[in-house]
């Protein structure tokens, strides 16, 4: 479950700003016990950081836009850049964006096992569309 606002300004998002709440305990695993494992001390603590958030401070335009902010995940706040389209209609703003951040960045350390598929480096997909309000 994910909830947010974008602050619009001037249909231009370098002016603009959006904050993301991420509820931890609506994550979904296709795997029963992957989802109880993930949800887990081990990973993401989620009886302990139930919530993770995301702030926008600035976005720069170039070939698509660059946007900064603070990422909150497992207790731990840190600064992330990433790579993001945007585009922008009279009613609706939509973002897409694939980019990698690394789990140990925010104490997320669970090692696996030596011939398990767990990585550092979690891709995140974004695929945002917001309608404004009437």
């Amino acid at each position: 479950t994910v909830t947010g606002e974008i602050g619009l300004v001037d249909k231009d998002p370098q002016k603009s700003s959006v904050k993301v709440d991420i509820d931890m305990g609506s994550l979904y695993a296709d795997e029963a016990k992957l989802k109880i494992h993930l949800k887990s001390q081990e990973f993401f603590d989620v009886e302990k950081f139930p919530k993770s958030t995301f702030q926008s401070r600035k976005a720069k335009k170039g070939d698509d836009f660059e946007i900064t902010g603070e990422l909150t995940l497992h207790g731990v706040t840190k600064a992330i850049s990433f790579p993001a389209k945007i585009e922008v209609a009279d009613d609706r703003i939509a973002v897409t964006s694939e980019f990698t951040i690394n789990r140990m960045d925010f104490g997320i350390k669970y090692p696996g096992m030596a011939d398990d598929l767990i990585r550092n480096e979690v891709v995140l997909k974004l695929n945002v569309a917001a309608v404004r309000p009437k």
